[in-house]
């Protein structure tokens, strides 16, 4: 058994290209946020066993949660309208008040909980409590949930931040923050297709918000730690909801567990399992009491009457019709000569009109909602932005906010580091540590590729997930490369759980640091060199390190390059980076590039037939294979022939009701995503 339960877990762990299909991520969240998620619970549970606060009935106190929607768009269907997403506010109000005639009316309680979208910004100006900005994130990335927060993101004490974007990695519908956990991640994030009840969402019933914003005040799924042994200890920590072995899809009639007294079925009707939106309706009274401690303990402030007075969501308060407010982001500040800036419009309150002044900028002016400028005269440079609404107009102006330099050439090629200087960083590397806590060190401990010394970070004490620390290289001239240039370096990684992964990556930048192109990046199987534990990774005899091979001719022709190795932490293990080498003539070991792009699989869950979306980057054979849960193959396509472009693949296989993994292999690289079968 042991070869096929490695290969079950290899396949299902395969998140290096692509992460799985499910309906909720809380439970990556939870083995990420481990430490923090403890301490909440701690809290949580001191409170809870508050005779007086067990003993009560009713708070007879209605809590209420300003909320501020950041709609992550990039011109497409995904920027959602105002009456979409105040039908999800409507929502999440029948469903947490239990309000009479709505689908929320169910055997559970009122939850005493309501929600408000923000009438007043975090500065006190009018607002209808939606922001809306373009932009590729609206293509979310796990790792991404900072860069979201850095674009755009409200006191997170005062407001619930939402953000609605197009597409998730892995086909994951929402996840939520859990109180307590990293401030860069507190929120809920949503794919709009299933945020609210119309629009795009007009096949949705929009219960999806209401199981991650569960998460939101503290609660876990049902089915959480499967049926455990105690109801109130084990499970979800709630004894009032009957222990569930595994998520139910669909709305079935079972009972997976029988160690409850009465022995009943399991409640699919709880916003909190994975059945359909047509058969949630209820939270629990346990459920109840517990997010009510959250909010007694935690969230404090968020629902203090000052602060719903600050956002306008006091119930004393009219709001006026709203006038513009102007606000933009860039993606740059001091950028070389001859660079260009993104600059990205994030005003309120829908303005129908932009109007942008760039002080030494070509354009010097634009008229759409985001701007690229190209900037070729040194200096420092103001910006200006003039929006006009219904109501008029309002402007912002950033004074010196572009300050244009023009270094030096970077230093010539080859260049090489072993990490054998007792300097750290050594040979005009620097360190990116924007948390200012754990990141990249020198290590003698450990056995190195040669020498005495590595490059190492410890992700397993690092508990600010989704951080990105990275080593810079040197700028480099590689123009004075004598042939095509390579960058090289060995690596020694392992895991502290199998479930989840830091991730390794290489970017380069040709504009002084403004955009930067991802190059290389590993994460799970294809990352780790040593065995999963708990304890630190040191690399001994024993440790096979892996090769980087990376083929950076594309920039062969520019004076200034930057490099940066990144590490973005997710509670894994110790990371080591060994021989890093920028020259010509390194062959053999070059890592193999996948061919697909994306992988899409829809409907997921489905009642049988099944659409398989791809698309292919270069010309290349395709197979494509479905397993069980046992490791069996019960679906296979072999060596199919693809051509550059997208691909739509009907796959008419004869499954039973469960979970699979399908597989798409390319070379020596799969990608995979998990299916849901249920007739």
């Amino acid at each position: 058994m042991k070869p096929i339960l490695f290969f079950i877990i290899l396949i299902l762990n395969s998140d290096v290209l692509f992460a799985q299909q499910v309906p909720c991520d809380f439970d990556s969240y939870v083995i990420k946020n481990k430490h923090s998620i403890e301490i909440a619970n701690n809290k949580i549970a001191q409170k809870l066993n508050n005779s007086f606060l067990r003993k009560s009935a009713t708070t007879n106190n209605i809590y209420v949660i300003p909320v501020v929607v950041h709609v992550i768009h990039n011109g497409g269907t995904e920027n959602i309208s105002d009456a979409q997403i105040q039908s999800q506010i409507d929502i999440l109000n029948e469903d947490y008040r239990k309000i009479v005639g709505t689908l929320g009316d169910g055997n559970g309680v009122d939850s005493e909980i309501e929600f408000c979208l923000a009438k007043k910004d975090p500065q006190g100006r009018c607002t209808n409590g939606i922001v809306r900005i373009k932009s590729t994130l609206t293509n979310h990335q796990s790792y991404q949930r900072a860069d979201l927060a850095n674009l755009s993101s409200w006191d997170a004490t005062r407001y619930l931040n939402i953000y609605v974007v197009k597409t998730m990695a892995g086909g994951v519908l929402g996840y939520a923050s859990f109180p307590g956990g990293p401030t860069n991640q507190d929120g809920c994030v949503m794919v709009h297709n299933y945020f609210g009840r119309v629009g795009t969402a007009s096949s949705s019933l929009g219960r999806t918000a209401s199981h991650e914003i569960g998460h939101w005040f503290g609660l876990y799924h049902t089915f959480n730690n499967s049926c455990g042994v105690d109801t109130c200890t084990d499970g979800d920590l709630v004894c009032d909801t009957p222990p569930v072995v595994n998520p139910n899809f669909g709305c079935p009639i079972i009972n997976s567990c029988h160690n409850e007294l009465p022995d009943v079925n399991d409640q699919i009707q709880n916003y909190m399992d994975y059945t359909d939106d047509a058969c949630k309706s209820m939270f629990t009274y346990g459920q109840k009491m517990r997010m009510h401690t959250t909010l007694d303990t935690i969230r404090t402030i968020i629902w203090s009457q000052s602060n719903l007075i600050a956002t306008g969501c006091d119930s004393g308060f009219v709001s006026p019709p709203c006038n513009v407010v102007a606000d933009f982001t860039s993606n740059g500040d001091t950028i070389c000569l001859g660079s260009s800036v993104l600059f990205t419009n994030k005003s309120l309150n829908t303005p129908t009109a932009y109007q942008w002044y760039f002080n030494g900028g070509s354009p010097s002016t634009a008229i759409t909602a985001n701007a690229t400028i190209l900037y070729n005269s040194l200096g420092t440079y103001d910006v200006k932005l003039i929006v006009s609404g219904a109501l008029g107009n309002d402007s912002i102006i950033s004074l010196n906010h572009i300050t244009v330099i023009n270094p030096a050439n970077g230093q010539t090629l080859p260049y090489s580091e072993g990490f054998e200087s007792t300097v750290f960083p050594p040979n005009g590397i620097s360190i990116d540590n924007p948390d200012t806590t754990i990141t990249w060190q020198r290590d003698t401990i450990a056995l190195a590729y040669s020498g005495n010394g590595t490059a190492k970070i410890n992700n397993l004490i690092n508990i600010n997930y989704g951080q990105a620390d990275a080593m810079i290289l040197p700028p480099f001239d590689f123009t004075t490369s004598a042939g095509v240039p390579y960058l090289t370096f060995k690596w020694a990684y392992a895991r502290s759980d199998a479930n989840y992964s830091d991730d390794l990556i290489v970017l380069v930048s040709k504009d002084c640091g403004v955009n930067w192109i991802q190059v290389f990046t590993k994460s799970g199987a294809a990352l780790a060199t040593g065995t999963t534990q708990t304890t630190p990774y040191i690399p001994d005899s024993n440790t096979v390190w892996k090769s980087a091979s990376i083929n950076l001719n594309t920039y062969s022709t520019y004076s200034r390059v930057l490099i940066k190795i990144v590490n973005v932490t997710d509670g894994g293990n110790n990371l080591y980076i060994d021989n890093i080498n920028i020259g010509v003539g390194v062959t053999g070991i070059n890592e193999t590039r996948n061919s697909i792009n994306y992988l899409l699989i829809y409907p997921n869950p489905s009642s049988g037939n099944l659409y398989v979306e791809y698309e292919m980057l270069r010309e290349d054979n395709i197979s494509t294979e479905i397993i069980d849960v046992l490791g069996r193959t019960v679906f296979k396509i072999n060596n199919k022939a693809q051509t550059i472009g997208k691909h739509k693949q009907e796959i008419n296989a004869v499954l039973e009701d469960g979970i699979y993994t399908l597989i798409l292999k390319t070379g020596n690289v799969v990608s995979s995503k998990r299916v849901i079968i249920n007739k």
